[in-house]
């Protein structure tokens, strides 16, 4: 009768407990299922069926012999979170109660295999639980917190299983995006702190500090380090497959707070980390967690070591933070994303504040060298060599007389510290990445390490400003054997680039007393030339303190065959016009002709007063030996014209309209031709012609109108052509206006016969006895010129002959 009256959710509960009163107890397989079934098909069961679990477990728990129920209850639990994730917020709270009782309860909680099963239900839970229940739900908070620290405090202080501790932390790092709920974050860095300590437990290499005793303050020690550094990975959280940290559970706990994308969950990860190191400052240590961060994520710890060290934060040692900083960044462990010159700022800031400590001084210049180990972007050094200048010039024109005699001390010494940093950055660096422009910049501040850091300047070639101003900062050292070396090195670099460009700077800007590198370049200038005489003269001017003249040095650069720089030499030297580049006095500045000469296609034969015109100008253009030529058609051509290459074929009479002569020319040309003149129009029409279709039909009309002008010289009016400027016409035969008809319309293009037009003008050329100008159809280029056909209807061309439309 009991049975008909219970409800069906407490009778499908209690049909999963086995009978019997040991302790190692499991639900039912089948009534289990059923009952998961039941709870998923109807969400309001859930609520009920979770009660009943909290009452039946306060009722087990009272009694000893009932202790493998409260085991079956737990494994419910687990399989009910897991199938029902999607409503956990209707029963989370009572399961919480539940387990939360059973870490009070003195007859369970200290029971491993149940406080086990407590952790593996808290470890579905942590899986599957959403963010906006411990953000949106204050009673949520209250009921995990409450669980979590009794749990906790069970397993350290009852149990004191590392195992479960361990455990209990990779719960807590299951929980998504928990370290954005203020209330309860601390549970991430609590459960990192322990990892940590577990695993330095489990290692004890990794717990002495080792970090103290080795800064790599000798360069020699770590160029040494940067040559010999092989591309062999470190062991790190992410490649322990198949090392002793392979089956080690605190390996296991780190990786997942410290392999992970969750910026904030790292960040907190991170600040313990860093609070541990301060403890036991291990490089190793910092190396074998930094190898577990993500590739893209590492920035962030050398972020927060700055943060410590600008923050002042207390029980933060400055010395220990740079270290790190500086261990980390000469590893092998790879960074990306970080900001080079933010770094290179804030140390520079931070040890210019604290001027009156020598050991955070040196430290931070160690560390500024140590940043520069690694090049994360092409011209990173020169950026930061740039910023420490840009800033010692600042304090150096904030040092005045005015000043007070505290405040100008204090300014000379952080001067003094940025020089030393500018030191320490280049002492290890080999490889050429200094241009010549920064070089100039940082002899003031070196002295005996300027050799030195003439090996690491780039091949580029400066121009010759440039040279100047190396030669300008030279003479300001005062130190002659330095100057002499350095002037030698220039030299040995640069050969013909320095000669050329001492020679322009030391001949114009030296207008006074000489200094001894004046000497100096001359006498390497005589040594790369090889002239002895110019040797011996050195030496002479030197002794005397004198000055070469203008004759001297010309004198040396006048003879090509001792002197192969002769001719670029005596450029510089009779001209003082500034160069912008010394490549320029090296090369010949030769025409060159882009593409290759193609042969003309002369239009026409000129005409007497054209030809006279042109063979003047063709004798000027040779005399002056410029690029502009005249061809033979009459037109200026530029060799460096960029458009002197466009087809020909395109141009018509119409575009060469203003060089056409018009008929008043054309007669006064004729009336003074002489029988010598003639015979030089005849052997200039032998040119071929080109052309479009309306110009060589424009030509015919021409070429009719100058042989009908054979009888000018008459001396009447009879039958003589009048200029369409002139009042009355005089009308034409009906031959010649056919003729006239005839090439007009040829003009427009219609279809005649050449042949027809070939023959007829060749009978003209025979009856005017070679008179006159003419032009030859004979061409070497066919083409498809075609007269006008002979039957064409004659039309009344009064007054319309000369028409040019």
């Amino acid at each position: 009768m009991r049975m008909i009256f219970t409800p069906k959710h407490q009778r499908l509960v209690n049909q999963c407990y086995p009978t019997g009163r040991t302790t190692d107890k499991k639900p039912k397989s089948s009534e289990t299922s059923y009952l998961l079934y039941y709870v998923n098909s109807r969400r309001s069961k859930l609520d009920k069926v979770s009660s009943y679990l909290k009452k039946r477990t306060s009722s087990d728990l009272g009694s000893r012999r009932r202790a493998g129920n409260v085991s079956v209850t737990l494994e419910l639990m687990d399989k009910i979170v897991n199938n029902c994730k999607e409503n956990l917020n209707v029963f989370i709270k009572d399961f919480f109660t539940i387990m939360n009782n059973v870490m009070t309860s003195s007859s369970a909680n200290n029971d491993v295999a149940i406080v086990e099963l407590v952790d593996q239900v808290f470890h579905s839970i942590c899986s599957n639980i959403d963010g906006t229940l411990y953000n949106s739900d204050t009673d949520f908070n209250h009921y995990f917190s409450s669980f979590v620290d009794q749990f906790l405090k069970i397993i350290k202080t009852v149990l004191k299983n590392d195992d479960l501790v361990l455990n209990w932390c990779v719960d807590i790092s299951q929980i998504s995006q928990l370290s954005s709920n203020p209330k309860l974050n601390h549970y991430i860095s609590e459960a990192v702190n322990l990892s940590l300590a577990k695993f330095q437990e489990r290692h004890p290499r990794y717990s002495k500090s080792n970090i103290l005793g080795n800064t790599y303050n000798d360069h020699e020690q770590l160029l040494n380090k940067r040559l010999t550094r092989t591309q062999t990975r470190m062991i790190g959280l992410d490649n322990v497959k198949g090392s002793e940290f392979d089956s080690d559970t605190s390996v296991n706990a780190l990786q997942q707070f410290f392999n992970t994308t969750e910026t904030e969950k790292l960040n907190i990860s991170l600040r313990v980390l860093l609070t541990r190191l301060q403890e036991t400052p291990n490089k190793e240590f910092l190396e074998f967690i930094c190898n577990g961060v993500q590739v893209q994520l590492r920035y962030i710890i050398i972020i927060l070591i700055m943060r410590q060290l600008t923050i002042e934060e207390k029980n933060v040692d400055p010395i220990i933070c740079l270290r790190l900083m500086s261990s980390l960044l000469t590893s092998d462990v790879s960074i990306v994303g970080l900001s080079i010159l933010d770094i290179i700022r804030k140390i520079i800031e931070y040890q210019l504040n604290h001027i009156d400590k020598q050991g955070i001084v040196d430290q931070c210049r160690f560390t500024l060298r140590d940043v520069e180990f690694k090049t994360y972007y092409k011209g990173q050094t020169t950026d930061v060599l740039y910023d420490i200048v840009g800033r010692i010039n600042s304090i150096a024109r904030d040092i005045t007389p005015d000043n007070e005699e505290s405040k100008t001390s204090s300014k000379q010494l952080k001067k003094s510290i940025l020089i030393d940093d500018l030191l320490e950055v280049t002492s290890f660096k080999r490889d050429k990445f200094m241009s010549i422009e920064l070089y100039v910049e940082l002899i003031p501040y070196f002295n005996t390490h300027l050799l030195d850091l003439f090996k690491i300047i780039d091949n580029q070639i400066p121009g010759a400003y440039i040279f100047g101003r190396l030669f300008q900062a030279i003479e300001t050292l005062g130190n002659e054997p330095l100057e002499k070396k350095l002037i030698e090195a220039i030299f040995h670099k640069y050969e013909k680039y320095a000669l050329f460009a001492g020679l322009k700077y030391f001949y114009e800007e030296t207008t006074e007393t000489p200094t001894y590198i004046y000497y100096c370049y001359h006498a390497n200038a005589a040594k790369f030339i090889g002239l002895h005489d110019y040797t011996t003269q050195t030496n002479y001017k030197q002794e005397n303190k004198a000055l070469f003249s203008k004759e001297d040095l010309l004198n040396f650069y006048s003879d090509e065959g001792s002197n192969p720089y002769s001719l670029r030499g005596t450029q510089i030297l009779q001209s003082k016009s500034t160069m912008g580049s010394v490549i320029d006095l090296t090369s010949d500045n030769q025409n060159k002709q882009s593409m290759i000469d193609v042969p003309e296609k002369p239009l026409v034969a000129l005409t007497n007063s054209q030809a006279e015109k042109l063979e003047v100008l063709k004798q000027r253009a040779d005399k002056s030996g410029h690029d502009t030529i005249i061809n033979n058609n009459g037109f200026y051509q530029n060799h460096n014209n960029i458009y002197r290459h466009v087809s020909d074929d395109t141009r018509s009479l119409k575009s060469l309209g203003r060089k056409t002569p018009n008929i008043r020319q054309l007669k006064k040309a004729v009336k003074s031709t002489t029988p010598n003149e003639k015979s030089t129009y005849n052997q200039s029409s032998t040119l071929p012609l080109r052309g479009s279709q309306s110009v060589k039909s424009r030509v015919t009309n021409i070429t009719f109108l100058l042989n009908e002008l054979k009888s000018i010289d008459t001396g009447n009016d009879i039958g003589r052509i009048r200029d369409p400027d002139e009042d009355d016409i005089v009308g034409l035969g009906k031959i010649d206006m056919a003729r006239s008809q005839s090439s007009r319309l040829s003009r427009h293009g219609s279809n005649a016969s050449t042949e027809n037009r070939r023959s007829f003008m060749m009978k003209r050329m025979m009856n005017n006895n070679n008179k006159g100008i003419t032009e030859t159809l004979e061409s070497p280029e066919t083409d498809d010129f075609q007269d006008a056909k002979e039957e064409v209807n004659v039309m009344d061309t009064r007054g319309m002959l000369f028409n040019t439309a």
